[in-house]
């Protein structure tokens, strides 16, 4: 936290307080978005509905079922309020990372449970699955970061949504390998089979996020950059805790659920299918890119300079007459 808080407080960025001015008219352009302003408490009230839900309920059905309507109502409420283009991005980014179902949970202990308790396993340590591929994943992910700044930045959004989410979806399939035990009988030892599939996942993964963060950056009206980009952002990461809810359920449904006792192998027979599940779902999505992502490169301008209203043109003010 002293990272975050100490240059906060000492002010490491330079930046210089409002004058009383500045801030009447900060104010008046924020009363005129009043759009924005309900989107922001929209967020508040589905984040603290999937917080509350997942402290007072043990229910994986429950909080899957929170999590769906929560899901639905910011994709809606996005939709309606917001100018078409940066809805229809949203709404993009909101569906992809909600069906990215994630079963960490059960891969964990896949992963790391002894010989005891999974007798099948690859036996990973705690260090090796936590610090090498660590690690490793950080190191690869700035490899993906300047390989995408040198090869990437002249591609258009869709070429390269597209084929990084295709990359990303096949070799996401390794793990559906991995789970069913395919590369032992192949004879390709676990380690080497997950490192060398981190590197090549994580260097495609970055170019997969990249044009999000570039594309989300663009759609911010000019003197509201700072409340629209961590609205869109937020919305986003919204996705991934709807993806974390749902995906919880399908393991139970699955029969997924292992703690690290002993001779829990059956735990792990339909892990492939949770994987196969949570690597097709996503992939659905791009049949919606020609519709919801603009044709446009990442070095076009997507906003006029002067283009201040987050709304206009929306649905909402359409039904409104405005």
């Amino acid at each position: 936290m002293s990272f975050i808080f100490v240059p906060l407080l000492r002010n490491y960025m330079g930046d210089q307080p409002r004058d009383p001015e500045e801030l009447a008219k900060f104010r008046e352009t924020l009363a005129e978005q009043k759009e924005v302003c309900l989107l922001c408490f929209m967020m508040f009230l589905g984040t603290m509905s999937m917080t509350f839900a997942g402290l007072y309920f043990d229910s994986r059905e429950t909080n899957a079922a929170v999590a769906i309507v929560v899901a639905l109502v910011m994709l809606v409420s996005f939709s309606l309020v917001l100018r078409p283009m940066i809805a229809k991005v949203n709404a993009f980014f909101l569906l992809q990372s909600s069906l990215g179902l994630s079963i960490e949970g059960a891969s964990f202990y896949f992963y790391t449970d002894s010989r005891l308790a999974y007798p099948e396993g690859p036996h990973f340590s705690q260090e090796f699955y936590v610090s090498v591929l660590g690690i490793g994943s950080t190191l690869c992910s700035l490899l993906g970061i300047w390989t995408y700044q040198r090869y990437a930045t002249t591609w258009t959004y869709r070429q390269l949504l597209l084929v990084t989410n295709v990359a990303v979806a096949l070799l996401s399939l390794l793990d559906v390998v991995m789970f069913t035990r395919t590369n032992v009988k192949l004879g390709i030892p676990d380690h080497f089979f997950v490192l060398g599939s981190s590197v090549f996942t994580m260097v495609i993964s970055q170019w997969q996020w990249m044009p999000g963060i570039v594309i989300t950056a663009q759609l911010c009206p000019d003197g509201m950059e700072a409340t629209m980009y961590a609205l869109l952002a937020g919305c986003h990461n919204l996705g991934w805790a709807i993806a974390a809810n749902c995906g919880a359920l399908l393991l139970e449904v699955l029969d997924c659920a292992p703690k690290g006792s002993l001779l829990e192998s059956q735990q792990f027979e339909n892990l492939w299918i949770a994987s196969l599940v949570s690597t097709v779902l996503p992939s659905l999505v791009l049949v919606l890119l020609p519709i919801l992502i603009p044709d446009a490169k990442q070095t076009d301008k997507l906003l006029a300079d002067d283009d201040r209203d987050a709304s206009e043109g929306s649905v909402f003010r359409r039904w409104m007459g405005r």
